[in-house]
């Protein structure tokens, strides 16, 4: 048990130093090679021209940490919505603005309820690429066909491992 207690903080650098180097690669990869991985989808928005970076960071309650993707822009955008906020369908928007004066009175606050506001959507997302995270499992509603299904995948399994053990064993 003291072994365990000395080795555990180790154990644990190793896997932080794993992380890091492991960020430390992605940092120097194309961003679109290293999201094509992740999301295909938006893989596909990104290009050179597009002036695109991807940061990485750890997270995560547990140990073994997380890794967090977000992609940021280098180059200026454009938000063509922010040019003309208002919503200039509402009958009251059309009606002559009264002049301000200096009387002392405090403005009256206009609705800007239908305004346009600008949302960010880039938040820091789960980078996560396992293998088997894609995989469909096939699934019947009876019960019994289900066993027999999983009888006949531990089967297949078992023959697979036994082939490949009396392959490794024979000098052939």
């Amino acid at each position: 048990m003291q072994m365990q207690l000395f080795f555990y903080p180790l154990q644990c650098r190793e896997v932080f130093k794993y992380f890091k180097k492991l960020i430390s690669h992605f940092n120097q990869r194309d961003p679109q090679s290293v999201l094509k991985t992740v999301n295909p989808r938006e893989a596909e928005l990104l290009d050179a021209a597009a002036g695109v970076f991807i940061r990485f960071r750890l997270g995560g309650i547990n140990f073994p940490p997380n890794i967090y993707y977000k992609i940021f822009k280098y180059r200026p955008i454009a938000d063509m919505c922010a040019s003309s906020p208002k919503d200039y369908t509402q009958p009251g928007l059309k009606k002559p603005v009264a002049p301000q004066t200096n009387s002392g009175w405090p403005v009256i606050q206009e609705d800007r309820s239908g305004w346009y506001r600008r949302v960010e959507n880039n938040s820091w997302r789960l980078f996560c690429c396992k293998l088997g995270a894609n995989k469909t499992m096939d699934f019947h509603y009876s019960k019994l066909q289900r066993q027999q299904d999983v009888g006949r995948w531990r089967k297949k399994r078992n023959t697979e491992w036994l082939k490949q053990i009396s392959e490794s064993i024979s000098p052939v």
